[in-house]
């Protein structure tokens, strides 16, 4: 019998990958889209917020400025020890952090004002669970921001990775389906299992933000310090494929940007809606 691969997005990997994630992907991947997520979401001075896989916080430290409590949570106790020491460095002092899953909040109904979740559900196993946990722990009306990313095509950062690894790697066959980071990435799809959850008045935008890192070393490192998915295929592939991998990766960036700063539209798909 095969051996299961191993998973990617397991407590264990994500708090490994915490402080390399905190570094090389929020503050640049994420933190572009937290302002917009926020403004959505509608909150006051006055809110409770909780917020699902929170990371190592680039949508914590905005919805601390506008909300008036925020709960953030995180299945990874690494991710959360970050998120702790980053808010205590920046003064923070309305947000409680807990080790909490998802799939299954350790939480009362109706508890808090407004929820959130910034490309976390789509990662989830269950992600219909994780839904209807977030609808039932928000008061009835209370409004919900949750956050995917599109497709390769739309999403070009992962994009520039996969034509890479096609290239490095030919004789590996493609996935069957779409990985998890594209679990949200049709605006239908996303509606329906957010509909299905209970929620109401759901809408799916698309929002961009354009990227520019300074060359292939600061891509390198945002595609595998502080990413999981990619470091279990980089384990797999050993030391020669990860070689074979970044010089496929700087042909393709040579090829599409030249030897300048390389510039890229990133596009997530942004849901809003309200618990019931």
């Amino acid at each position: 019998m095969a051996e299961p691969k191993p998973s990617p997005d397991t407590p264990e990997s994500w708090s490994v990958a915490s402080r390399g994630y905190a570094e090389y992907v929020a503050p640049y991947l994420m933190r572009s889209f937290s302002e917009e997520l926020v403004r959505r979401l509608g909150i006051d001075g006055a809110a409770s917020v909780l917020e699902v896989g929170a990371g190592s916080g680039a949508l914590t430290e905005v919805l601390a400025r506008e909300a008036g409590s925020v709960l953030a949570t995180d299945f990874a106790p690494g991710m959360i020890d970050v998120l702790r020491e980053r808010m205590a460095a920046q003064g923070v002092g309305n947000v409680r952090y807990e080790v909490m899953d998802g799939q299954q909040l350790a939480l009362e109904d109706n508890s808090f004002d407004a929820g959130a979740s910034a490309f976390a559900i789509m990662l989830f196993p269950d992600r219909a669970r994780g839904f209807s946990e977030l609808c039932r722990v928000v008061r009835p009306g209370g409004p919900v921001i949750v956050s995917g990313w599109g497709g390769p095509d739309r999403f070009e950062l992962f994009g520039l990775l996969l034509t890479a690894l096609r290239g490095a790697f030919p004789e590996i066959p493609p996935p069957p389906t779409p990985p998890p980071v594209f679990s949200l990435a049709d605006p239908q799809t996303f509606r329906a299992e957010m509909e299905a959850a209970g929620f109401q008045g759901v809408h799916v935008e698309m929002v961009s933000r354009e990227l520019v890192v300074s060359g292939i070393d600061q891509l390198w490192q945002m595609m595998t310090v502080g990413a999981p998915p990619v470091q279990v295929l980089l384990n797999q592939v050993g030391a020669m494929g990860q070689e074979r991998l970044r010089d496929a990766l700087s042909r393709v960036i040579l090829e599409r940007f030249g030897d300048g700063p390389i510039t890229t539209y990133n596009t997530a798909t942004v849901a809003f809606g309200r618990a019931t």
